[in-house]
């Protein structure tokens, strides 16, 4: 006994089992957690090694490249960028394994780097090691702006808003941004220093030994065992005050100013004009990403009505929990105008509204069911889950449409008994149903278990949703539908005018093609050839699914400013655009810029057109400012405002010079191409550096070795950092610096002295040779190579395809020195190259895995190639609906055609198993074949209607991924365009390709079969 015999003998047990497999997936979808993204670990991490007030040769030299020869040893290393800058150095280091438990990777690189700590500059203080997780960038971001300076109001905005935010539930930690520190200067007068006969060494050493904590072992007292600890550490400022110096009693209050204060900040961020603080909020892992944001919400409108916060404007810039709301809303609003239209075309086929009720149940049913095994699955609802819900829709009912359909076929057979009809009509198409459905959830195979990478850990969340579903539907198909089948009336037969002599149309249509097969061939040979047209006017990926309203500019600076300076640029820009605000159609501008050399302007519109808004960029573009301290353009320029949009290449080699001039030479010709706009080169400031040469002969014939004579230079120019400074249970960090010593200039390294073991006073600068040479702000490594990235934008209707091969022209045309060369690895468009390449090894293998299942289902491997055949028409059909549409081929197309494939091979297995099944009842060949697509013309008319309109809403829409994602329409659009492009063809050719294969299987059978009767006739003529 079978499910569908089972189901019909059992139909209390049955009706039971369904209500409790709603019951339970109600329950689990009321307790799905909500988020934005799934969880996903990719495999890196980021070293950050800070090391203020130095040089970014000297961070190369002393920090970035030791630690590099120690990372390099770990196994299984994809790359490892580097950069290092006045301030700072940073790694990252990716690994090929995705499987690599980065936790473990993370632990053995600090094992490594604590390893070679000798071989690290003694005032190199701590580093970091970051590991990243999708669930770690922050939930909300809040703007906070005020016609006052907010950067001197942070105890209100700690007090007010940190800590009360800091109290809400699921709230993991809360970073603000734009609010100085607090730090203890102490700032030495130079002329008090030599007035007090203190020189150099002696206060290195002082300071070195000053506010220490350190273990003194263990010691025995009456047989107890006590653990010694001395401490110098320094609780007050008068403690650093009178800290002693030398021997004759000066202290370092008699040289110096040792104050507590805010740090000075050497960045600005600013909205309209006026200072702006960010504040962060990152939720806790297991809390509701919308719950978060509903609370935070509640707060924020308390806040707002606080006395004490008159006058700031608090701004949410970024709410996940937000975008999760309304990207999940238009995808439910899409999905039940999908489901309605879905319903009219199933009552427009069956004119009987019991039935159309029945079939209908499927797509509720299956949606709760899915949810169920989401929520034990440990799947969230997010918006990949969702879209896959929302895909599914128009093929839920696919199954249940064939099962309805042949039922009343053996119902007008066996009139008076249901039951039997009922059996008789699942077990007719049951085989059929298997396999197509066992095809469509097979198509997401490659995806959920070959290579990962982070496209397809997500896709991942779409495969299964969209396959449970399916698979959902498959068993409502063959145990509900025809027990539900078996307990109603026999509807009557439907005589509608138009389907009737469609299907008559249709069978003479079809009797023609093939009696005249070779017309029909030519016939497929047009359509092929006339489609080659859309392929090759589709256009690529052309890389904006960014967010269109927000506008970027990016300034590349000719040296190194204070951010007075900077201020004075960015600020030109912003009075252009606020002088052009109604024409630029701007709804608020948005500026960051920093000292390290960074800055961009992000011009937000009120519009959310992509072309209107490229216009707009177009004219903005035109009126720039200029100016002599930057090289001012349309574009993101990277940095610490954020990763670049625009599309990017690097420049390996070994020396920064001969870099820069191979970029001289490209940057003309790149600016010649018209798929590029914008081109430049991002080498960070061109600076004035200090260069200081430690002599070693001179500095040993006073004495001393070249690492104390350059200790007592960082002193002087740099200044030391001590132990962090405790006020209450916050650790305040202590910095000395001569003051004024970030103007210092070689004139005055000759106020410096330092003290010889034999008692002499050396001038410092009798030991170091002082020049100022031109320095680059920060260093670029890739692969412990130097490297210099050159950025461009995509000129309008231009593809990142296209603009790949222009750059890759014309770096073949250049004569590049041995040992220099050029990588696309973390370009801009390189992701989306690599994820596109993906995709389609990914349908290439599905097309073989389907090929499986069909032969073994026909038990031929002719028959697969007739059903394969449709594929290949969707695929052309997916062409024209993006070509007639202006719409690219992007990641998403690719995944409607993943989609695609099992709807299409799911229509051609039902109608080849029918026309085999008369087949085998005794029907000659081309009337099983005309009998059997005639009385599959209409469920496949349905299903086709029902997919093709649940695409409809989202593919007229501009809804995007988490509301400024890529735009779910090219996917909606490619699985309209190909399913309804290939319904029509295969309808109308496949059962040509089946007669035309069926004799090429009948020709080789005569021919072996001959050959195989003369072999046995010449067998005795040899004997």
């Amino acid at each position: 006994m079978n499910i569908t015999e089972f189901s019909i003998r059992r139909p209390v047990t049955t009706i039971m089992i369904f209500v409790s497999l709603v019951v339970i997936g109600l329950i689990a979808a009321f307790r799905l957690p909500l988020e934005s993204m799934p969880e996903a670990s990719p495999p890196f991490f980021a070293v950050s090694l800070p090391y203020s007030g130095s040089t970014p040769e000297e961070v190369e030299q002393n920090i970035v490249k030791p630690v590099e020869e120690a990372l390099a040893t770990m196994s299984g290393i994809k790359s490892m960028n580097a950069s290092a800058s006045a301030n700072s150095g940073n790694i990252f280091v990716e690994f090929s394994d995705w499987g690599r438990n980065v936790a473990v990777a993370a632990s053995e690189a600090r094992e490594r780097i604590d390893a070679i700590r000798d071989q690290l500059p003694d005032d190199f203080r701590r580093y970091f090691v970051w590991r990243w997780n999708s669930g770690d960038q922050e939930a909300i971001s809040l703007r906070l702006t005020s016609n006052d300076d907010l950067t001197v109001r942070g105890d209100l905005i700690d007090q007010a808003i940190k800590r009360r935010l800091e109290r809400l539930p699921g709230v993991a930690r809360i970073e603000v941004e734009g609010v100085p520190q607090q730090e203890v200067v102490v700032a030495i007068e130079p002329d008090r220093l030599n007035a007090n006969g203190v020189v150099l060494n002696e206060l290195v050493s002082r300071l070195q030994a000053a506010n220490f904590a350190v273990s003194g072992g263990t010691i025995t007292d009456n047989g107890q065992r006590l653990r010694i600890q001395p401490k110098g550490e320094l609780v007050e400022l008068e403690q650093l005050r009178a800290l002693p110096i030398n021997a004759r009693g000066v202290r370092l209050g008699d040289i110096a100013e040792v104050e507590l204060k805010p740090q000075r900040t050497t960045y600005v961020r600013q909205v309209d004009g006026r200072p702006s603080v960010g504040v962060d909020i990152y939720k806790e892992r297991a809390a509701n990403l919308v719950d978060l944001s509903r609370a935070v919400q509640t707060e924020l409108e308390a806040l707002r009505r606080d006395p004490a916060m008159r006058g700031i404007r608090i701004e949410v810039t970024e709410d996940q929990g937000q975008q999760v709301i309304s990207s999940l809303s238009a995808l439910a609003e899409a999905g039940v105008i999908g489901l309605v239209l879905s319903v009219f075309v199933l009552w427009f086929f069956l004119r009987h509204w019991p039935s159309v009720l029945m079939v209908s149940t499927a797509i509720p049913i299956c949606f709760i069911m899915t949810l169920g095994f989401m929520y034990f699955a440990g799947i969230t609802l997010n918006i990949l889950s969702m879209m896959g819900l929302l895909l599914a829709v128009g093929m839920l009912v696919d199954n249940a449409v064939v099962v309805v359909e042949s039922i009343y076929q053996e119902r007008e057979k066996y009139p008076g008994q249901p039951r039997l009809a009922s059996v008789i009509g699942t077990r007719h198409v049951a085989i059929a149903l298997s396999a197509g459905t066992l095809c469509h959830c097979i198509v997401f195979l490659p995806m959920m278990f070959g290579g990962k990478n982070m496209l397809t850990i997500f896709l991942t969340q779409l495969a299964v949703t969209i396959s449970i579903s399916l698979l959902a539907s498959w068993l409502v198909a063959i145990s509900l539908i025809p027990m539900l089948s078996a307990k109603l009336r026999t509807p009557p037969a439907v005589k509608s005018p138009f389907i009737t002599r469609l299907q008559e149309r249709y069978a003479r249509l079809l009797r023609w093609t093939l009696n005249h097969r070779g017309w029909s061939v030519a016939g497929i040979l047009v359509i092929v050839a006339i489609s080659i047209i859309p392929m090759k006017l589709t256009k690529g990926d052309t890389g904006n699914q960014n967010d269109p309203s927000k506008v970027q500019i990016y300034y590349q600076w000719n040296g190194s400013y204070s951010k007075e300076q900077m201020g004075e640029v960015v600020g030109a820009v912003e009075r252009y655009i606020n002088a052009n605000r109604a024409r630029f159609d701007v709804k608020q501008i948005y500026s960051r810029y920093a000292e390290s050399g960074w800055a961009f302007t992000q011009v937000e519109l009120n519009t959310k057109d992509s072309q209107r808004a490229l216009q707009i960029t177009d004219r903005i573009r035109e009126g720039l400012p200029k100016s002599a301290r930057a090289n001012i353009g349309m574009g993101r320029d990277g940095g610490m405002g954020g990763s670049s949009q625009d599309i990017s290449f690097s420049l390996t080699g070994d020396s920064t010079q001969a870099l820069k001039e191979i970029a001289n030479d490209l940057l003309p010709m790149l600016a010649r191409s018209r798929s590029l706009r914008d081109a430049r080169v991002n080498t960070g400031d061109a600076d004035s550096e200090l260069t200081v040469h430690v002599n070693r002969e001179r500095a040993a014939a006073y004495g001393f070795s070249a690492q104390q004579v350059a200790q007592f230079v960082g002193l002087a120019l740099r200044g030391s950092s001590l132990r962090d400074f405790q006020r209450g249970e916050i650790e305040i960090p202590v910095n000395v610096r001569f003051k004024g010593a970030e103007h210092y200039g070689p004139e005055n390294l000759q106020a410096f002295t330092v003290r010889a073991p034999d008692g002499r006073s050396v001038p410092l600068l009798a030991m170091v040779d002082v020049s100022v040479q031109p320095s680059a702000n920060s260093i670029q490594r890739m692969n412990r190579q130097t490297m210099l990235k050159v950025q461009a934008s995509l000129a309008q209707g231009a593809s990142m395809e296209q603009a790949r091969k222009d750059i890759e022209a014309t770096l073949k045309s250049l004569d590049l020195p041995p040992g220099y060369g050029y990588t696309f690895e973390g370009g801009g468009f390189g992701m989306n190259i690599d994820m596109n390449q993906q995709m389609l090894s990914n349908v290439l293998i599905a097309l073989v895995l389907m090929f499986v299942v069909m032969a073994s289902v026909f038990e031929s491997l002719l028959f697969p190639l007739a059903i394969m055949s449709s594929v290949g028409f969707s695929i052309l059909g997916v062409y024209w609906g993006l070509w007639l549409t202006g719409t690219p081929f992007n990641i998403m197309a690719f995944i409607g055609i993943l989609v695609l494939m099992g709807v299409v091979v799911n229509n051609g297995i039902v109608m080849i198993e029918h026309i085999n099944n008369l087949r085998r009842r005794g029907l000659p060949r081309i009337e099983a074949l005309i009998e059997g697509s005639r009385e599959r013309l209409r469920p496949i008319m349905m299903t086709m209607g029902t997919a093709i309109l649940a695409m409809i809403p989202i593919a007229i829409s501009n809804t995007q991924v988490a509301g400024e994602g890529p735009p779910y329409y090219p996917m909606a659009r490619a699985i309209a365009g190909g399913l309804a492009f290939s319904t029509v063809v295969t309808l109308l050719f496949l059962p040509t390709i089946y007669a035309l294969l069926d004799d090429l299987r009948s020709g080789s059978a005569r021919l072996i079969a001959r050959a195989r009767g003369a072999g046995g006739k010449a067998a005795p003529a040899a004997g």
